[in-house]
Order: structure tokens, then sequence, then C-alpha cells
């Protein structure tokens, strides 16, 4: 799922639009747009517990050798990944945090084919 933003501000049904997102595909990518660049930094303990919430996964799902044939596998566990248009930062001279990758609108145009589903927040 494919989830662009473009508003700098989030209210509560946003963040559990988010949330359930992400935890509900096995593969989330959130970009910030335009005005959204400046999302992260606004919101910014939401998408630090969220990209802690997929870290976590992620680490708690290395199984031991007795359990490898169980179905909780890394891959069966949801991705998140949080990108922001390197543009659109430089020209607002918006500061993101460590954890949102800039991308340039090449890698937006092939994130943008990868998904079939998109949901934007404006």
């Amino acid at each position: 799922m494919l989830i662009t933003i473009s508003t700098p501000n989030l209210g509560t049904e946003y963040k559990q639009l988010i949330e359930a997102t992400y935890e509900q595909s096995t593969s989330t990518h959130v970009v910030f747009v335009g005005d959204g660049v400046y999302a992260p930094a606004l919101n910014s303990a939401f998408f630090e517990q969220l990209a802690n919430s997929a870290a976590n996964t992620v680490k708690s799902t290395v199984a031991s050798p007795v359990e490898s044939t169980t179905k909780n596998s890394v891959e069966d566990k949801p991705t998140l990944n949080l990108s922001f248009l390197s543009t659109d930062a430089a020209t607002r001279g918006a500061n993101l945090p460590e954890h949102v990758n800039p991308i340039s609108h090449k890698e937006l145009a092939a994130i943008s084919a990868k998904y079939q589903h998109w949901i934007p927040l404006s």
C-alpha cells in the first residue's frame, strides 16, 4: 500500500488509518510530498513510534531452529518504509528525521508503479 501525505498536520483519523494500513498490509510505503514534508517533524512522536514498531516486529520474528517450520517468518511480517521527496524538502527547508529516507521524482515513480493501492492524505 502506498500512502502519500501532502499535508503537514495529521489528525487522529489519518494516524489511525496509517497504523491500520501498516498492521493489515504486508508492505506499506509512506511518502511525504509537498507541504507533507513537514509532517514527520510536526508528528515526530507518532512516526518514531511507528518506525520503532516496524523495527521491533522484524527483530522479534527471528525464529529459532525449532520454530523455523512455522509460518512466522520475516517475510510474513509487515514492512514499513518512510520516504520524502527530496526536492520538496529542499525547497521548503524542512528538516526530516534520520528514519525517513530521501527519494527523487524517479524513485517516487518507481514506488508508485510497485503498488496497486494508493491512499492520498491531504
